[in-house]
């Protein structure tokens, strides 16, 4: 009687052509595709992000966006674990230059508006970084904070921000 044999190894040039495709596609998906950005903290709704690049006149209140975290707060948020290393925020805008943002011991107002609590320590019970009084939010900055999120780490406790560090702003493909 004879036997079937079966062949299971794959012939080298077919995997040198299946790696050599996936690495065309990574590298054109990195040239070409879409930015994604995927936001697993709760500061905004989670989920996945179109990122779309604007220049810095183009960005208006009520855009999400993407920034880096600041350099003078990156220990702070990576040692408490709110963000790894090298994750972008994701915040609303909420003031644009010439809007007066009012940050007291209790909440902070842009135009004379309550937009949300200011704590003074986190879940932790760590201490908050402070800023407190009124400013007027210069030309060529923005103030970011989250109206989805009472307890969000954002501009309520970092300040205002560089329009020219946005990387763009954040359209939600699927969130949940």
């Amino acid at each position: 009687m004879r036997r079937l044999t079966v062949h299971t190894r794959i012939p080298f040039y077919v995997l040198a052509a299946a790696a050599l495709s996936v690495a065309v596609i990574v590298r054109a998906w990195g040239q070409w595709g879409p930015a994604i950005v995927i936001n697993s903290t709760p500061s905004e709704p989670m989920g996945f992000y179109h990122m779309v690049s604007h220049e810095p006149e183009e960005f208006r209140r009520g855009m999400t966006v993407v920034f880096p975290v600041p350099a003078t707060f990156q220990s702070l948020v990576y040692r408490h674990r709110w963000l790894r290393k090298g994750v972008p925020f994701l915040k609303t805008i909420v003031a644009l230059a010439g809007d007066q943002v009012c940050i007291f011991d209790d909440h902070f107002e842009v135009n004379r508006r309550t937009l949300g609590p200011v704590y003074s320590v986190d879940n932790s019970g760590s201490p908050m970084p402070r800023v407190r009084g009124c400013f007027v939010i210069a030309p060529g900055a923005f103030f970011p904070a989250s109206t989805y999120n009472p307890r969000s780490f954002d501009g309520r406790y970092i300040g205002p921000q560089p329009l020219a560090a946005l990387r763009g702003e954040a359209r939600a493909l699927w969130t949940f």
